[in-house]
C-alpha cells in the first residue's frame, strides 16, 4: 500500500466554512451518522464490546458525539423512575453495551466539552483539538452507499485510519476524529482496540442538543476540571478502581472479603481493566496540566 500523497492541513479545509456545510447539505436539524463502536476496555478479552448506537449530529459547526442507547435511557428516567419491569427486562433498545461519554464540539473555536462517567462518579472537562496531519492512502471502500478514500494519521497518541467520502462535504468525524475533506465514515487503530464504523447517515427528525446538554449536566455529583487531561487522569484511576471511585465520592472502602462456607475468609478482586482512548503516556509527552 502506498503511503500518502498528499497531507491535509488546515488550508485545505477552514473549520467554519467546512462545518456551516451540514446546515446547507440537510436542512435546519443537520446531518446525524450513526455509527457501531466495537472497544476493548481489557485487551485480554477475545472480543470487543459494542455499542451499536453511537450518533454524530453536526449542525453548523458544532456536533455532538454520544451513545443513541444512553439518551433514551435518560430520556425515560426524565419523565418518571425507571420501573423496576424494565429495569429487571429491559426493552431491546435499553440492552447491550452503553458508552457513558458525550463529546460537544464547537469546530469554528477548535475547542470541545467531554462529560464521562464510572460507577459513582461524573465528570466533565474542557479540551482543544487537535489538527490532525492525514496522509492520503490509495483505497477506497464504499459505506453506507458513499464511496470513500483513505487516510492515516498518528493522532492523541495513536495511529488512526480513517474512510471519508468528499460527497458529504462536511469535515467532521466520529468521537474526536475531524479535518478529512469529507465526513469520517469508517476509522480504526492500529492495534485494533477502537472501531468506528457508520451504519446509517441522513436528517434527524428533531434536534437533541438541549435535552443532550440538560441530561449531562444534570448527572448527580458532577465534576467539572478545566483540563481535559485532569479529567482524563481521574477517569482512568476510577474506572480501573472500586476504592479509588468510592474515595473520591467520599465513601472510604477497604478491599471488600467473602466469608466462605467453610469460615476462611478471601478477598474480593475490585482492581479493574481499562484502555482509554487517549492513552496514558500520550498526557505524559505533553506535560502535566490541570
Amino acid at each position: 500500500m502506498k503511503t500518502a500523497i498528499i497531507i491535509i492541513t488546515l488550508l485545505l479545509l477552514i473549520p467554519g466554512q467546512a462545518y456551516s456545510q451540514a446546515r446547507n447539505i440537510s436542512g435546519d436539524n443537520g446531518l446525524r451518522i450513526k455509527y457501531k463502536y466495537y472497544f476493548k476496555e481489557d485487551s485480554t478479552i477475545r472480543g470487543h464490546y459494542v455499542d451499536s448506537s453511537m450518533c454524530l449530529d453536526i449542525n453548523g459547526n458544532k456536533a455532538i458525539f454520544y451513545s443513541e442507547k444512553q439518551f433514551l435511557i435518560d430520556s425515560t428516567l426524565d419523565i418518571a423512575p425507571l420501573p423496576i419491569t424494565v429495569a429487571v427486562n429491559p426493552p431491546e433498545e435499553f440492552r447491550g453495551t452503553k458508552e457513558y461519554s458525550r463529546y460537544f464540539i464547537d469546530y469554528n473555536s477548535l475547542k470541545y466539552v467531554k462529560y464521562d462517567r464510572a460507577l459513582m462518579t461524573v465528570a466533565k472537562g474542557h479540551g482543544t483539538l487537535e489538527q490532525p496531519l492525514w496522509k492520503v492512502l490509495d483505497g477506497t471502500d464504499t459505506i453506507c452507499g458513499y464511496q470513500c478514500s483513505m487516510a492515516e494519521a498518528r493522532y492523541l497518541g495513536r495511529t488512526w485510519r480513517i474512510w471519508y467520502t468528499s460527497s458529504i462535504p462536511v469535515s467532521a468525524g466520529p468521537w474526536l476524529l475531524w479535518g478529512a475533506p469529507g465526513l469520517i465514515l469508517r476509522a480504526k487503530d492500529s492495534r485494533g482496540l477502537f472501531v468506528f464504523h457508520a451504519i446509517e447517515a441522513g436528517i434527524p427528525a428533531s434536534d437533541r442538543t438541549d435535552d443532550l446538554t440538560r441530561f449531562s449536566e444534570n448527572s448527580y455529583n458532577l465534576r467539572t476540571y478545566r483540563s481535559i487531561q485532569k479529567m482524563e487522569e481521574v477517569m482512568t484511576l476510577v474506572k480501573r478502581s472500586y476504592d479509588e471511585d468510592m474515595r473520591l465520592n467520599g465513601h472510604p472502602r477497604g478491599p471488600l472479603r467473602a466469608t466462605n462456607q467453610d469460615g476462611s475468609v478471601e478477598m474480593i478482586e475490585l482492581e479493574m481493566k481499562y484502555i482509554p482512548l487517549i492513552p496514558e503516556n500520550y498526557w505524559e509527552k505533553k506535560g502535566r496540566k490541570h
